[in-house]
């Protein structure tokens, strides 16, 4: 009761709070154990005109809040499941996604609220009052609905959501639930590996940039699907995303979660190249330049006893001439060269050789295209 009243004294005696207590039983009957009493009481309250009561906005919502009210529209919505208690009984649970125009969290749904998702009383468009508490999820924040939570539908509230797609230049580490959109850059073949449990899995990588940079974008398991059609020059939007460190810098990931499409709309990305002259040891460089020679493919027996290869090419432009080496996948590409062929590199590692020689070292990391 302390819960409707701290809500009722909102009203400023608009109705008795007997009258507005009535109101609320009646909006917990309606809403069929979709909400608890003081979610009623809220929505009972925007019934009477007042707006807010209690209510912030997403980009508001910290771990500090512990318990929190707002207004989200259902932008996403993930196949519910079912999963044992340790009593034996089976418990259902869905997430969703929901937007204002501040931002965008998860919301996780259980039992009978995961089942109106299923039933389609909760869909994609709908405009919420949640009430629920704040976690820390495996991906970022998250708003749980338990007991002592719930959701209503507002239908007299417009919600403009705001864009998620941020610029890849924007990305940092910790960031739970990335959206950007890209151009396909390059795509490295798919491999498999053994986990700890002795299941199989399987990840792919691929480069992906914009106007503001590129980053490195990993995809895991069933998500390698989503992948399997694209092709240097595909605009991708990557959804639900999230980061993590690597050699040093940050790349995102989508496992189950995440979603990959296409994307009609123009990305622009362009290289920037670094003159032969002037590259340094332990940096690494775009460059661009014409074949000037070809050393031929080298094979050789990694020290875990995997095949590997690699290929030596010179590249010269008008500032000067040095050896590139292509490794793995990448030596293939090299050894279809030809004496005169005009080529890019991109994130090629220079270092001085045995010969106290700068080259430069292209690797998974790294891509190489011919150019017209």
């Amino acid at each position: 009761m302390s819960d409707v009243r701290e809500v009722y004294e909102k009203l400023n005696g608009r109705v008795s709070l007997e009258e507005f207590s009535r109101m609320v039983e009646e909006k917990m009957d309606v809403m069929g154990g979709l909400c608890d009493e003081h979610t009623a009481a809220l929505l009972v309250a925007h019934d009477l005109g007042v707006e807010g009561v209690n209510a912030i906005k997403i980009k508001e919502i910290t771990l500090d809040r512990k318990n929190v009210q707002f207004l989200g529209k259902v932008v996403e919505i993930f196949e519910p499941r079912e999963f044992s208690r340790t009593d034996g009984s089976v418990g259902r649970v869905c997430n969703i996604t929901v937007a204002d125009e501040t931002g965008e969290i998860t919301v996780v749904l259980w039992d009978e609220l995961a089942d109106a998702v299923k039933t389609g009383d909760v869909k994609a468009g709908d405009v919420l009052r949640i009430s629920g508490y704040v976690k820390e999820g495996q991906r970022g924040l998250e708003v749980s609905i338990g007991r002592g939570g719930g959701i209503v539908k507002d239908e007299d509230t417009k919600i403009a959501v705001k864009d998620p797609m941020v610029k890849i230049n924007e990305i940092r580490m910790g960031m739970g639930n990335v959206c950007v959109r890209g151009l396909v850059l390059s795509k490295q073949e798919p491999r498999s590996f053994s986990r700890k449990d002795g299941s199989m899995g399987s990840v792919q990588g691929l480069m992906l940039g914009d106007e503001t940079g590129k980053i490195r974008l990993t995809v895991w398991d069933n998500k390698l699907k989503d992948v399997e059609a694209l092709s240097p020059g595909d605009t991708i939007e990557v959804l639900h995303a999230y980061t993590r460190e690597s050699l040093g810098g940050v790349e995102i990931q989508v496992g189950a979660r995440g979603i990959i499409r296409k994307s009609d709309k123009k990305v622009v990305y362009e290289e920037q190249v670094t003159r032969i002259g002037d590259i340094e040891p332990d940096k690494s460089y775009n460059v661009k330049g014409i074949v000037t020679g070809i050393d031929g493919v080298r094979e050789f027996t990694t020290r875990d006893g995997k095949p590997g290869k690699l290929c030596g090419i010179y590249l010269s432009d008008e500032t000067g001439r040095i050896r590139v080496v292509f490794w793995g996948e990448l030596a293939s590409f090299a050894e279809a060269l030809s004496v005169g062929d005009k080529i890019l590199v991109t994130d090629a590692r220079a270092r001085v050789n045995f010969r106290q020689e700068i080259e430069l070292s292209a690797n998974w990391r790294s891509t190489a295209r011919k150019l017209e």
